[in-house]
């Protein structure tokens, strides 16, 4: 699962970020690559697929299901993002539909309880 989506996989939670803080005395500050691409923001969607794919091979269940829905196309990433609590959704302000939160939340409904195949129960 490390090439999955073609998105390197984040680090191990915490620890020193390379070029953080004051550099000592005699050293150089380390040269940061600018990053232009937006998609690498925490609200970036491979950020959030990266996030899930770590914290599925942590063990994490509900991550593992919202990645295969990802996949399967059933489901977007900022849907999953905020069943995560990655991100928030903006709030309601009364000027949107209704009907798009409630078709959402079948979505996610679908994804996280899957119906069993009724022909596997037969035979």
């Amino acid at each position: 699962m490390s090439d999955f989506l073609g998105i390197t996989p984040l680090g191990q939670h915490g620890g020193k970020r390379p070029g953080a803080g004051r550099p000592r005395k005699g050293e150089a500050r380390e040269k940061t690559r600018p990053t232009s691409d937006k998609l690498n923001t925490p609200t970036g969607s491979r950020y959030i697929i990266a996030r899930l794919k770590r914290d599925a091979n942590d063990g994490v269940k509900t991550a593992a299901i919202l990645l295969q829905g990802i996949c399967d196309g059933l489901i977007s990433v900022y849907a999953a993002g905020a069943e995560m609590n990655y991100i928030r959704r903006p709030e309601v302000n009364g000027r949107g539909s209704e009907n798009m939160t409630k078709r959402r939340d079948w979505a996610m409904h679908r994804v996280l309880n899957p119906r069993p195949d009724p022909k596997a129960l037969i035979g």
